[in-house]
């Protein structure tokens, strides 16, 4: 007996995973984008099958190439982990490090939310991991100073970032150079990243599936490595997304075919009988 409820099913599953191929193309170019992927527990159909029953959405969270760039804000995560932002009561999650600085903050640019870090304690040299805060670089364009007392700034590999003071040595009359370290990059990580939620292109939110976020710094335990003045880019293949959304193009169209068929021979059949 022929199932239109299945058979449509089946054909709106086809439909969303054809969407979800051409999203991810469409992102080819995203910084830090990850390519998702629609799967159901029966995605084909025919005449007597079942057709499409569950829709599961996950993100491949596959490493990106790496591109160098001479921008001192951008970073990249190399290896497991993400970058945690902030707009003070939601917290999101990400791996595109195209940060920028908007009023003194380090900022995400997709969301505005400010990038989390640990404040290092100037007696120890450690990062206070009691609480995160906001990254703050606020410029005095009277003074040209930093926070108040820095002549510039740098993100070093392990995600530190320091403030850098320069003075001239009364004695020698050479200008030296110091560093000191202010704060140091949070990342978080989750059993299953895969189940993370997408509230934008590039920032997510943990589910259920997904498990809660255990922070750390670059570097410890499992977390990858951080890679200053450079880029993630997009995971996404283009030619595997333009073949297998070429396929599942193919897969709707021979379900729109068997549909209409079995259609019109339910309405040949419902004539005969009257």
């Amino acid at each position: 007996m022929f199932d239109f409820y299945s058979q449509m099913n089946a054909i709106a599953a086809n439909q969303k995973a054809i969407n979800t191929h051409f999203k991810n193309l469409q992102k080819f170019s995203k910084i830090g984008y990850k390519a998702h992927r629609t799967t159901f527990s029966e995605l084909y159909s025919n005449a007597i099958g079942t057709g499409a029953l569950k829709e599961s959405e996950n993100i491949m969270f596959t490493q990106g190439r790496i591109k160098e760039v001479k921008i001192k804000t951008y970073m990249a995560i190399n290896g497991n982990g993400f970058f945690v932002i902030s707009d003070g009561n939601k917290t999101l999650y990400t791996r595109a490090g195209d940060f920028k600085l908007k009023d003194g903050i380090l900022v995400h640019p997709e969301t505005g939310f400010a990038v989390q870090g640990y404040a290092i304690d100037p007696k120890t040299g450690k990062p206070d991991k009691s609480k995160l805060v906001d990254i703050k670089l606020s410029y005095d364009p009277n003074t040209k100073l930093y926070l108040g007392k820095y002549n510039d700034y740098e993100i070093a590999d392990d995600g530190i970032v320091y403030g850098i003071m320069k003075y001239t040595d009364p004695i020698t009359g050479k200008t030296v150079t110091k560093k000191e370290p202010i704060y140091q990059v949070a990342l978080a990580n989750f059993t299953d990243p895969s189940r993370l939620h997408a509230v934008t292109d590039t920032a997510f939110e943990p589910t259920k599936e997904s498990g809660d976020p255990v922070y750390g710094v670059a570097g410890e335990g499992t977390f990858g490595r951080i890679k200053s003045k450079a880029l993630e880019m997009s995971n996404v293949s283009f030619i595997e997304e333009a073949m297998e959304g070429v396929f599942m193009k193919m897969n709707y169209e021979a379900n729109m075919a068997a549909f209409r068929v079995m259609n019109s021979m339910i309405k040949s059949a419902t004539q005969l009988i009257r």
